[in-house]
């Protein structure tokens, strides 16, 4: 083998470290981005049963609500047709 080849082949395995390198800190940015967006995924799982209970709590409330303005109405109702 002549300086030339061993020379060549030195600098292509200088090149390969380069990009192995170059690799693994993507990778290292990936894995990372995926952590992170784990997280928010958690996070915004978190949010979306919060607000289904709160809709269900505002559900209920309205529905109760509702009902006693009917019997109010209805108490009424019957207010005027007792004093005419």
């Amino acid at each position: 083998m002549s300086n030339e080849e061993v020379e060549k082949l030195g600098e292509e395995k200088v090149a390969l470290y380069a990009e192995v390198k170059k690799y693994r800190e993507d990778n290292d940015a990936l894995q990372k981005q995926k952590i992170l967006l784990q997280q928010k995924c958690r996070q915004a799982g978190s949010a979306i049963i919060d607000q289904g209970t709160k809709i269900k709590t505002l559900t209920h409330e309205i529905d109760r609500l509702s009902e006693e303005n009917d019997n109010l109405r209805r108490m009424l109702g019957s207010n005027k047709d007792d004093t005419e």
